[in-house]
């Protein structure tokens, strides 16, 4: 299994371009995700410098973004653990600001594949169980989610946290049909073929044979499934490779009577496998294929072609089963039947550290599920927290958080205003069409006042049918004390034109569509003054103003208010 996850030799017969052209720019990053991690990588990394600043001058900002992590990806496979931290971390600061979730997890799954080259388990832990959390977000693009699963997945292997990786494996299958295109469930087949193999090396190291038996069962289903799907030629023969593979294994180490003439078979055929995985450098299953097979000619007697089998194994591979698992073989191979006392204790100790190191991963594993649930407490303590402080039924602050603001003093003095808003008779609306039309017209307030709200300004719904909105004048940046700020007049004159604007809104919003008959009508009252430590009542002192202002302009509703 690659360090990313997924194939390095997949990519789709035909350039997915269809719908509308950022969709289809996205989309064809994804394409680009894969075939930078195959032998044209440079040529598919040159296109996507070229889509990610195409993409970025036309504003289609998901399409920038998912090239942009492709090309992560290339850095990860292709230019070293310095650049592509780099990257990651700059991939990660850019993820903030799009509000995406599961976009935000594939830069955090990005990044823990980058610690795990970088040799940080910890921030493997870190990143790739917040990776995790995001990636489960049911609102968010399938393809997206599906895709934080998979580089999350990639990086917990890398730590031999095989449970984590196939749980995630099989939850980025499941959304599949969810997506515009299965574009990663090939590689997921694949990759959980790969990921029982090596998942079962450790269990023969240990002893567990029937576990390791079970494990390669599922790889063998796995690689079925991955052969029902249209495959790239190299990976139906990685594939069909995978399920020899098992065959000559459970022949040989399962509880069945070997038949000779079938083992010679078998042995051919994964002699023709071998070959087309050598022309096709790969580094994932050849290993496993050539200690898998080596250990097989060691059941069978046949210790010496054991050994030659091993000396010619393929390097460069990901899997830690290719490394310590072939080095297992190869003393069993050496070591012989008729052991001697040496051979012996070194058999032993061999045993001990597999066991020490199985201990140590189930350790590490009982960690990542901890940082995953930390993660999803965290987000929870965070909704809770933010839903303490919103309206459920408009979706703006609440009173709650009103009234926050109104204890607090700010730390320094500077102008702030307030817009109260009210609708006119709303009982008759709810006596006349019911509360759920009023509901849903309050809503359409809501909406109307959010809509008008400057980026640092605070809509509220105080209650009933009651709207404020907090201005804070905007010459005044916490972080820039010496810049001059307005004074409260000019700060009001803006919140006057806020309020005429929101007016003007509720006023033209065709109610009719809602129900016959309904209209509404919202009178605005402001008002602004200095607030800071000098003055502690200042907001009191604020809201009694605007709430006279509100009062007046209800006396005379066709009046301007302000």
């Amino acid at each position: 299994m690659g360090l990313t996850g997924v194939s390095a030799r997949f990519l789709p017969h035909t350039p997915l371009m269809s719908g509308s052209a950022a969709a289809a720019a996205r989309l064809r990053a994804y394409v680009l995700w894969e075939a930078v991690q195959g032998g044209d990588h440079e040529e598919a990394a040159a296109e996507l410098v070229g889509l990610e600043a195409q993409a970025g001058s036309r504003s289609w900002t998901h399409a920038s973004f998912v090239a942009a992590a492709a090309l992560v990806v290339h850095a990860l496979v292709h230019r070293g653990p310095e650049v592509a931290g780099s990257l990651a971390d700059d991939l990660l600061v850019r993820a903030q600001d799009l509000h995406s979730p599961a976009l935000l997890g594939v830069a955090h799954g990005l990044r823990a594949v980058a610690a795990a080259v970088e040799d940080d388990t910890g921030a493997v832990l870190a990143h790739a169980g917040r990776a995790v959390v995001l990636a489960e977000d049911g609102a968010q693009d399938a393809l997206d989610r599906c895709t934080a699963m998979v580089v999350s997945a990639a990086a917990y292997n890398t730590l031999s946290l095989w449970e984590l990786a196939d749980e995630l494996f099989g939850l980025a299958s499941d959304l599949a049909p969810a997506c515009e295109e299965p574009l990663q469930q090939p590689a997921v087949v694949m990759d959980r073929m790969l990921l029982a193999l090596e998942w079962a090396t450790a269990l023969l190291e240990l002893g567990d044979e029937p576990g390791a038996l079970a494990l390669l069962r599922r790889a063998s289903a796995a690689a079925g499934a991955a052969l029902a799907l249209d495959l790239r030629p190299l990976w139906v023969r990685t594939a069909l490779a995978g399920r020899d593979l098992v065959a000559l294994v459970l022949d040989v180490l399962g509880p069945d009577t070997v038949v000779p003439d079938r083992l010679d078979d078998r042995l051919a055929a994964l002699a023709s496998h071998r070959e087309v995985l050598t022309a096709g450098d790969d580094v994932e299953l050849r290993p496993l294929l050539d200690a898998f097979e080596a250990l097989c000619l060691v059941r069978l007697g046949r210790p010496g072609d054991a050994v030659d089998r091993l000396d010619h194994a393929a390097a460069g591979s990901a899997s830690s089963g290719s490394r310590s698992f072939s080095a297992w073989v190869r003393a069993q191979a050496l070591s012989g039947a008729d052991a001697d006392a040496s051979v012996a204790a070194h058999r032993a100790y061999g045993v001990l550290v597999s066991r020490s190191r199985w201990a140590a991963r189930r350790a590490v594993l009982a960690a990542a599920r901890s940082t995953i649930a930390a993660q999803r407490l965290c987000d929870e303590h965070a909704d809770l927290s933010r839903d303490v402080l919103l309206d459920p039924l408009t979706g703006l602050s609440n009173r709650r958080r009103f009234d926050r603001w109104l204890s607090e003093v700010p730390e320094r003095d500077r102008s702030e205003a307030l817009v109260l808003i009210d609708l006119d008779d709303f009982k008759r609306v709810n006596d006349v069409h019911g509360h759920a039309v009023g509901d849903e017209a309050l809503r359409r307030v809501a909406r109307i006042v959010g809509q008008h709200v400057r980026p640092h300004d605070l809509a509220v719904r105080l209650g009933g049918d009651e709207f404020a909105v907090l201005l804070v004048d905007e010459a005044d940046p916490p972080d820039e004390p010496d810049v001059a700020t307005e004074g409260p007049a000019t700060l009001r004159a803006t919140a006057v034109d806020r309020g005429r604007a929101i007016r003007e809104a509720v006023a033209v919003t065709d109610w009719e569509r809602i129900a016959p008959g309904l209209d509404v009508r919202i009178s605005v009252g402001t008002e602004a003054v200095v607030v800071g430590p000098g003055d502690p009542g200042a907001r009191d002192r604020l809201y009694r103003l605007a709430d006279a202002d509100l009062y007046e302009a209800k006396a005379l509703p066709d009046a301007v208010a302000g």
